[in-house]
């Protein structure tokens, strides 16, 4: 087990560059310092005083958010802790684009599996998810009980349901409660590849397995509280190995969407002597109509409201944000130190695993 102490300098190391402005800028280092000193408080009594939580509804969903700048940054230590389980760290978008593409390009035969969890946060069971908790050796018995404290009184609270949306170590633990169905998941023999972003999934099987016989693995296998969503199943039949003779029209094998992008599978010539190109078969990858829409609308909501106000300023600073890229720091705990880093967002960024000759940068 690791050392991860609550301690005034690890606290501290937790607030994010706007917050240190603000006390730096105007001297407020009593104000600082007490700040802190109340934090190691709250923390070594394990929120034994209460927490202090707000509930939003955005979108139709509830979402939570500590309402306390000393209980946000023992969460964000807390947060901190789990990501130094580097196996729960979860894959990044495109990496798992770069991936899926190498094994869709292939010519041997594939069935597809798209599958998402019904209302994934809310259903998560949270006695189960202590027991996770608890079984995990590599994170400390203090941040074990912070966290359990906490999701407790928040449930207290509020009388939410499931581990509660928004919070910042939330997705943290999400990835904890799946572990061991994404381990049973992978070590399935039928299973070419398989990978999550969240509650979304996607498999690439060998196509002989039994279909039905499959789903049910893939649900049983799922932590107690979890289901499939069936609105958004979607199996695709079963993609026959390439066979010899030169294919004059490329022929579309499957489409399907994942994480914004649409993928479409596409035979290429194979001659009859077995010769290939340098790939199988060509994956082609655009934006999901959703994704595309999505985009489309912010640029016609902000034209639309230049249209009610006229504010040409406030156009340009839309049009501008919703077209351009941006870096945002961020800190990486990592087993020995506390690192700094960018993340680069924005509309490239975004969407940097389109094919270049994309019909989507068309529209």
């Amino acid at each position: 087990m690791n050392r991860q102490p609550f301690t005034s300098s690890a606290l501290k190391r937790n607030l994010s560059e706007s917050e240190k402005a603000y006390y730096f800028k105007k001297n407020n280092f009593a104000e600082l310092e007490l700040l802190i000193s109340d934090a190691v408080l709250i923390a070594n009594e394990n929120f034994r005083s209460g927490v202090s939580v707000k509930k939003l509804n955005i979108k139709g969903r509830c979402v939570y958010t500590a309402s306390c700048l000393k209980e946000k940054i023992i969460l964000r230590h807390c947060n901190a802790n789990l990501k130094c389980l580097e196996s729960l760290l979860p894959k990044q978008r495109n990496a798992i684009i770069n991936e899926l593409k190498i094994y869709l390009k292939e010519g041997t035969p594939f069935k597809i599996y798209r599958l998402d969890i019904r209302s994934f946060f809310e259903s998560i069971d949270l006695p189960q998810l202590f027991q996770c908790l608890h079984n995990e050796t590599r994170l400390s018995r203090h941040t074990k009980n912070l966290l359990e404290w906490y999701l407790k009184s928040c449930e207290r609270l509020h009388s939410s349901k499931g581990l509660p949306r928004g919070l910042e170590i939330s997705p943290m633990l999400s990835e904890l409660y799946l572990a061991q169905f994404d381990n049973s998941v992978h070590r399935h023999p039928d299973v070419f590849y398989y990978s999550r972003f969240v509650d979304d999934m996607v498999i690439v099987s060998s196509s002989y397995e039994c279909e039905t016989s499959f789903m049910k693995f893939i649900q049983d296998a799922l932590p107690k509280g979890l289901v499939l969503n069936k609105n958004k199943l979607k199996i695709s039949p079963s993609i026959p190995k390439r066979s010899k003779g030169i294919n004059k029209q490329d022929k579309t094998l499957h489409e399907f969407d994942f994480l914004g992008y649409s993928f479409s599978v596409i035979d290429t010539p194979l001659n009859k002597d077995g010769e290939v190109n340098s790939c199988y078969r060509k994956v082609i990858v655009n934006l999901s109509k959703s994704r595309l829409k999505k985009i489309k609308t912010r640029i016609a909501r902000s034209f639309y409201s230049y249209h009610i106000n006229g504010d040409f300023k406030l156009l340009l600073d839309r049009i501008s944000f919703l077209t351009s890229n941006r870096d945002l720091n961020r800190k990486i705990k990592s087993l020995s130190s506390l690192e700094k880093s960018k993340i680069s967002t924005g509309i490239y960024y975004s969407n940097a695993k389109l094919d270049a000759d994309s019909v989507s940068l068309k529209q």
